[in-house]
């Protein structure tokens, strides 16, 4: 693969190389991936791709099946209900664990930078991504290992749901996030956390009625192969 970055190994840079295919709908739901034809694609040998595999079952994107290998996952209603039931419970909690690591003395320099990029880069479908990363980035403020373990499982889900609703990149969506941000900055948990639970119910508010018409309702488990019936004597 051309441009790798050392911080990051080959099987993680593999992963993310997939992850956007998936996300862009190069690879497509329901379809399974090919080893030998990504590792072309790729060029890189098999052993960083199926290394990679696992961490992208473990984000939601793909899953096995039984003679058919890794499938890349449907993403469904249920999924994204799913996803803003979880973040409703992590992400204010999240916020407010940052609001305190800042009022004991952290600094939210990191984060207000990363605000500032978010809002003034290029709208569009790059701001999903942005999105993904500030909420990312108060998870990493907050400093809490088991909740950092807990998102790192969603992480995959919420950057697919972003990517599904580019509708919710909004100005208003923005200053949401400043307000909770500045919030966080001023290290106020409280508030902090109340603007998170907000934010969330805002966009499950606006999301879910964009995705009923666009997304199945639930995976369709595949047709279980058929018996052929006793003969008749």
């Amino acid at each position: 693969m051309e441009n790798q970055k050392l911080e990051t190994s080959l099987s993680e840079q593999v992963a993310d190389a997939l992850r956007e295919r998936i996300l862009s709908g190069r690879i497509p739901a329901g379809s399974k991936l090919n080893e030998r034809e990504l590792s072309a694609e790729l060029q890189v040998s098999r052993i960083p791709l199926r290394e990679a595999l696992p961490l992208l079952e473990a984000e939601g994107f793909i899953h096995s099946e039984a003679r058919r290998g890794s499938v890349v996952h449907t993403f469904t209603l249920r999924d994204a209900e799913e996803v803003f039931d979880l973040r409703l419970q992590l992400e204010p909690f999240a916020a407010a664990c940052a609001a305190r690591r800042v009022a004991a003395g952290a600094s939210a320099e990191e984060l207000l930078a990363e605000l500032e990029f978010a809002r003034t880069g290029t709208p569009g479908e790059e701001a999903s991504g942005r999105n993904s990363d500030l909420h990312e980035g108060i998870v990493r403020l907050a400093d809490h290992d088991l909740l950092r373990r807990l998102s790192s499982l969603l992480n995959g889900r919420v950057r697919w749901l972003f990517h599904l609703t580019p509708g919710r990149d909004t100005p208003g969506m923005w200053e949401e996030h400043a307000e909770l941000v500045h919030a966080i900055a001023a290290g106020r948990p409280a508030l902090a956390e109340a603007l998170a639970g907000a934010h969330v119910e805002r966009g499950r508010a606006a999301s879910l009625p964009y995705l009923r018409d666009r997304l199945p309702d639930a995976a369709v488990p595949r047709t279980a192969r058929r018996t052929r019936p006793a003969a008749r004597s």
